[in-house]
């Protein structure tokens, strides 16, 4: 093989392996916009989720805070009555009692 040959030759094998280069080169940049897409999707779901769990906790989170909110009130309801019928019973006592000292009438 003479040396012309020998060059043409390292020629052709360069421009195949640029050729390589280059498809290699455009395979990887397609996996990695595929990766890239994929990884949002994945992102994206994620985060759908998350959110999905977020809701949910917080209407759990709302029931349960209304129902202690109503047995508090039940709770109130039940000492005002109390407090009231206390009242009323003082009243009355405080009203014989009244009675008893400015009228001199034992009731």
């Amino acid at each position: 093989m003479s040396s012309v040959e020998a060059i043409k030759k390292i020629r052709e094998i360069e421009e195949e392996a640029r050729k390589i280069i280059e498809e290699a080169e455009i395979k990887a940049g397609k996996v990695k916009m595929n990766t890239e897409v994929e990884a949002e999707k994945i992102k994206q779901e994620i985060i759908k989720r998350a959110k999905l769990q977020s809701d949910e906790m917080t209407k759990r989170a709302e029931a349960e805070t209304e129902k202690k909110i109503q047995k508090i009130i039940e709770e109130n309801k039940t000492k005002i009555t109390q407090v009231k019928k206390k009242a009323e019973e003082k009243m009355d006592k405080a009203v014989n009692r009244i009675l008893e000292e400015v009228l001199g009438v034992k009731i």
